[in-house]
Order: structure tokens, then C-alpha cells, then sequence
């Protein structure tokens, strides 16, 4: 890919780009109930005993079961990419770079319009993109100035949200996915959705509760929309920027990670100069490392299973799509944007600045000084909504102080005079909190003049100092804020009572929702799965338990096999156990507690099974197998 401008993005330049709080139309697009198919006595009878194979789709199963009916439904999976054949020449080299450098070269002399899905019928691999024409550099220089990191970590901001809003939000409000006559709102989220979905959602989004719960998440396009970028923006820190160099071969990245623990409490510049030398060596005149595309290739494929449920879902009540929405295409714009993060962190890696990277906290109170709106529309919903719910409530406390009772539950208690009524409104009192932790913020620690020291600076001010301008010829560091924090608010309690419940987490409202087990063979499974995770969870009470009623029992039973090892293995058995108390101190100190216990373990069950054969061997007090077996077991075979 000869740069974003020919793929799905342009992002050359901050003048390209659109405004990022710019707002959407909120007049959304409703999906239509879908028609019903009544189910036959075959497919009954399976799913009584298999379970219903649409249930997993929770409340999409109606559109999902029309679009198999109407011989329409295709589900997407990320086997689709890796098992397509790309249509090239066999001869052994890979051309899949100057292939589509050459076919896109035809379109710009001939003035043909660009088209993803043309490419993709060619070869489903996703394409590179050249960062030769993006970066504007053959190899990197010694670092990059601040304005290059603005622009290209905003391009990357405004290719994510353009990203979401193409493939999840598209103005689809999902509220009468059911039907219009619904009582309640849609459980999107009963979906069956990737774990790592979920634990997503619960690092960037947050509850208001009553005014836009957790089913608005995913109901509402523009809510979803910036879930999903916070999820993507949660991916590329925790995934990409958060590693010493993105890319790099194990070899370099265990030195590197090596070095940075030798020097861990060393000043942090030296630190990174450290590492950002060896970073740049590692590379070797290029402009990425070797593994770089292979870690890309792969991040992709996680992140596409991570979105497959709700992608496959939304695909299905999308209605019409156009040519180039495909799994491919989905993959081919997803790789485009995790590569773009990691040659920005690459171009971070080989600075020898520190760069620090913050996200908000959903529920946190807003801080403008580190944050900055994603979306303004959807706070003034939220704010609307509790300023009416305060209004009302304010003119039912005047009633209730004038009547002296609460008209009704709006109204829990009645203040006494002003002062308890001030108490009661500061509790009521609302400002911005963060509902979701859309994009991290950047900010950039450069250090200035390295190596300079004051010198002959005059004992007072009268000697010809200005002390009041900043010398900015001494060794110093420089902040720069890369970007803001990206988030949306909502209108929440700033000072809650005590037990007040504002919000409840993701966790808990998932298990709000109802499934039923689905068939006789699910039950059986889930009946089969809470077994195993009981006796899983109690393996090691049942062990201890059991360990020490056989200790007791050998103890009682095996007296003159004790006195047997006094008399001739004393001091054997002293000796033995002071070495084995001395070895597994050792490695206990070294941190392998495995090999210490190993050497626990071992002698003593040595001991143990010559105890046993002993005890056999003694005629009349011999063992036997019954002796092992509990009383009333071999009450009933006897």
C-alpha cells in the first residue's frame, strides 16, 4: 500500500482530516422487525435435545434464523482470510507489494477511482503499507520533532473513529431490534459475545444508570461507536505502545528487556537512551524491525475475533452494504490501522525521549486540563435528562416542605429546615465523569541541553542577571503534550450518599440477563462444567484433608515400623533430612519451588512405600488392601 491515501484512509496531513468532535446526525436508521418462521416437529425435537443453534445470537436470533430461511446468512470467520487463495503468479517470489503498487499506478494514469473490494478479489491478504511514503523517510533520523507525533498520532485517532463509525455504528439504533412493541430495552450484550470483549468494555466504558445504561451502549450507533474505539485504543496501548520495540526478533527483544531491568533504578533518560540506541541498531538502516509484519499479521487476527460477534450480528440487520463491506475489507482496514500504531511506536522507540501514555478512568470526574471530548452531543443528552430529573425533583421538595410529607417515593424524606435541605441537594449535586476512555493521551518528556551545568551565575541580582527569565541554557527536560486524553462524559454524582447505588459494573449486569440452558445435551454440559469447576476449586481441601487423616492412620498403624527405622536408620535418616533442609533452602532462595518441594516430596515418599512393604511383610500384622478402605466398605463386602 503505497500509503493511506490509497487505501480505506488519508491521513498526510492534519489539514486532511476532519474534526473530531464534530457531530453526527442523531436521527438513526431503525431496524425492522424481521419476518417470523415458525419452527417444523424435526427442528423442534433437535433443539429440545441439542438446543437451539440461533440462540446464541440472543436477541439478532429472529433476523439471523430469516436470513438462513431467505438463504442469505453467511457467517463471517477469521479462517475466510487465512484459507482464501490469493490470485498471483506460482513462481516462488512474493509480489504481492509491486503487484498492487502497479495496478494502483494504472488507476492514477488512467484516472479509474480506487477500489478496495477490486483489489481484495485479487488477493485477500491485506496489503503493507509503504511507510517510505507515509513517513517521508528512507530510514529514520536521529529523532522526530513534536509536530510529527501530533500529526500522526491524530491521523491515527481520526482512521479509528472513521474505522468504528464505518463498520459499527452506520446510524443503526438497535432499540426495536424486537419489535416495536418491546417493553424494555434490547440485551445486546446477551450476545455471545468474545471474552475478551468483554473485559475490554469494562477497562473503557462506564454505567449511567437510568439515563443511558448498558443496553444504550449498544443500542445507540453513537455509543457503540466510541465502545468500540475506546476497545481499539485499549488494544494499541496495552498491545503495541506499551512494548519496547514493536516488531523486534526475540534475540534483541530480550536484551532489550534485559537491560531496562539491569537499569531500572537508574535515572529514566539515561534509560531510554539506552534503549533507544540499541533500538536503532536493531533495525539496521530500515525503517522497521523484522518481526514487524508478522506481529501485525497476528495482533489483526486476535483483534477480528474479538469484534466477530457483534460484527457478524450488525452485518445481518445492516440491510444493503455496499461492494467493499466484506470480512476482507474489515481486515484489510483493521491491519492498516494496528500497523500505522506500530510504526508510530517504532518512530517512539528509537527517540530518545519518554513517552507516557494515560487513559481516563470511566467514572472518574473530568480533568480538562489532561481531557478532551469526543463526542459533546451525548453529554448534553445525559445532562438534559438529569437536569429535568433534578428540576422535578426540586418542585416536589418544595411541595413536600410546604404539605410537610412526601408526596410520593420521588421523595424519600422530608427535610426538617434549610441547612438539611442544602445537605440533601449537595448529595443531588452533578458535573462531568468520564463514560468512556475513548483514546489515550501522549505526552512527551524530551530532555534539553544534556550534559550543561550553570556556570559563573552571579550571588545577586544586582551583578547583571535578569532573574526573571528562565535560563534556557542549562540541562533541563521539556513536556509536551502529544495529545489529550479522548473521552465522553456523562452527567454524574459528585458528592453520592453513602450506599448510594449510581452505576453497576458490566460483570454485574451480565448476569442480570436470562439464558436458558439450551437442550437436554446443554444441560447436561453446563450440570457437567459446575461439577468440574467445584471439585476443581476444592482440589486442594480435598488433598490437605486427605493427606492428614493419612498421615494419622500410617501413624497409628505403623508403630513398629517407626521403631524399626529408630533403632536401625536413625542416623541415616538425620542425615538425610539435614541435607534435604539444605538443598531445598537453596533453591527456595533461588525462587525454584518446585525443585524444592521435589526434594521435600520425594524421600518422604520413599519412606513412606518402604513402610507399606515392611508393614506387608510382618505376617500376622500385615497390610492389606482392606486396611485402606473405610470400615463400612468392608463391612458390606464381608
Amino acid at each position: 500500500m503505497s500509503g493511506f491515501g490509497a487505501g480505506p484512509f488519508f491521513p498526510t496531513g492534519r489539514g486532511n482530516t476532519s474534526d473530531s468532535t464534530s457531530q453526527p446526525s442523531r436521527v438513526s436508521w431503525y431496524v425492522p422487525e424481521a419476518k417470523e418462521y415458525p419452527k417444523g416437529i424435526f427442528e423442534l425435537l433437535y433443539d429440545a435435545i441439542f438446543g437451539d443453534p440461533d440462540k446464541k445470537w440472543g436477541p439478532f436470533s429472529k433476523h439471523i434464523r430469516a436470513a438462513k430461511k431467505q438463504g442469505r446468512w453467511d457467517e463471517w470467520a477469521i479462517s475466510d482470510v487465512v484459507d482464501a487463495e490469493p490470485v498471483d503468479s506460482d513462481d516462488g517470489r512474493d509480489n504481492i507489494f509491486n503487484e498492487r503498487r502497479g495496478r494502483r499506478g494504472r488507476s492514477a494514469r488512467t484516472g479509474a477511482k480506487y477500489r478496495m473490494a477490486e483489489e481484495l478479489r485479487h488477493d485477500i491478504r491485506p496489503a503493507r503499507i509503504d511507510f517510505e511514503d507515509l513517513l517521508g523517510h528512507r530510514y529514520h533520523p536521529s529523532d522526530y520533532d513534536d509536530d510529527f507525533y501530533r500529526t500522526h498520532y491524530h491521523n491515527l485517532y481520526v482512521n479509528t473513529v472513521e474505522f468504528a463509525r464505518k463498520w459499527f455504528d452506520s446510524n443503526i439504533h438497535l432499540e426495536t431490534l424486537q419489535g416495536r412493541q418491546q417493553s424494555e430495552p434490547n440485551q445486546i450484550w446477551a450476545l455471545k459475545m468474545n471474552p475478551q470483549f468483554i473485559k475490554y468494555a469494562e477497562y473503557v466504558a462506564h454505567d449511567d444508570l437510568e439515563c443511558q445504561g448498558w443496553p444504550t451502549t449498544l443500542n445507540d450507533p453513537a455509543h457503540r461507536r466510541w465502545l468500540v474505539v475506546g476497545i481499539l485504543g485499549q488494544i494499541m496501548e496495552r498491545k503495541i505502545f506499551n512494548e519496547l520495540l514493536f516488531g523486534v526478533d526475540d534475540e534483541i527483544g530480550e536484551e532489550l528487556v534485559r537491560q531496562d531491568v539491569k537499569w531500572a533504578k537508574q535515572e529514566g533518560y539515561g534509560r531510554k537512551a539506552s534503549r533507544a540506541t540499541l533500538a536503532t541498531y536493531s533495525l539496521e538502516g530500515r525503517l522497521i524491525p523484522p518481526n514487524f509484519w508478522h506481529d501485525v499479521d497476528d495482533l489483526t487476527a486476535k483483534t477480528v475475533k474479538v469484534f466477530l460477534p457483534l460484527l457478524n450480528a450488525l452485518k445481518e440487520v445492516r440491510g444493503a452494504t455496499s461492494a467493499d463491506y466484506s470480512l476482507g475489507a474489515f481486515t484489510q482496514e483493521l491491519h492498516s490501522i494496528l500497523s500505522y500504531a506500530g510504526v508510530i511506536q517504532v518512530c517512539m522507540a528509537i527517540s530518545p525521549s519518554i513517552f507516557h501514555f494515560l487513559s481516563a478512568s470511566p467514572g472518574a470526574r473530568m480533568d480538562y486540563s489532561t481531557e478532551q471530548q469526543s463526542d459533546m452531543q451525548l453529554y448534553r443528552e445525559s445532562k438534559d435528562y438529569w437536569d429535568g430529573v433534578d428540576a422535578a425533583w426540586s418542585s416536589a421538595m418544595d411541595a413536600a416542605m410546604q404539605s410537610g410529607y412526601a408526596p410520593n417515593s420521588f421523595i424519600r424524606q422530608v427535610p426538617r429546615n434549610k441547612d438539611e435541605r442544602i445537605s440533601m441537594e449537595l448529595h443531588r449535586m452533578r458535573g462531568a465523569k468520564v463514560r468512556y476512555a475513548v483514546f489515550p493521551k501522549v505526552t512527551r518528556y524530551k530532555p534539553e541541553n544534556v550534559g550543561k551545568v550553570l556556570s559563573d551565575m552571579p550571588t545577586n541580582p544586582s551583578a547583571g542577571m535578569d532573574w526573571e527569565e528562565p535560563n534556557l541554557d542549562t540541562e533541563g527536560q521539556s513536556i509536551i503534550d502529544i495529545s489529550n486524553c479522548m473521552v465522553v462524559y456523562y452527567q454524574g454524582l459528585m458528592y453520592p450518599e453513602e450506599g448510594l447505588i449510581e452505576s453497576i459494573s458490566l460483570e454485574d449486569h451480565m448476569k442480570t440477563l436470562h439464558r436458558d440452558s439450551n437442550g437436554l445435551v446443554g444441560r447436561f454440559w453446563t450440570a457437567a462444567v459446575a461439577t468440574a469447576s467445584f471439585f476443581r476449586k476444592a482440589f486442594w481441601h480435598i488433598l490437605v484433608i486427605g493427606v492428614v487423616v493419612l498421615a494419622l492412620y500410617s501413624l497409628i498403624k505403623g508403630v513398629d515400623y517407626l521403631h524399626h527405622l529408630f533403632v536401625h536408620y536413625f542416623i541415616y535418616l538425620i542425615w538425610i533430612a539435614f541435607f534435604g533442609y539444605c538443598l531445598a533452602i537453596t533453591y527456595l532462595e533461588k525462587g525454584d519451588n518446585l525443585s524444592a518441594y521435589l526434594v521435600a516430596a520425594v524421600p518422604t515418599l520413599i519412606v513412606y512405600v518402604y513402610g507399606v512393604l515392611y508393614m506387608y511383610d510382618r505376617g500376622d500384622n500385615a497390610l492389606t488392601i482392606w486396611d485402606f478402605l473405610p470400615s463400612w466398605i468392608t463391612r458390606q463386602t464381608s
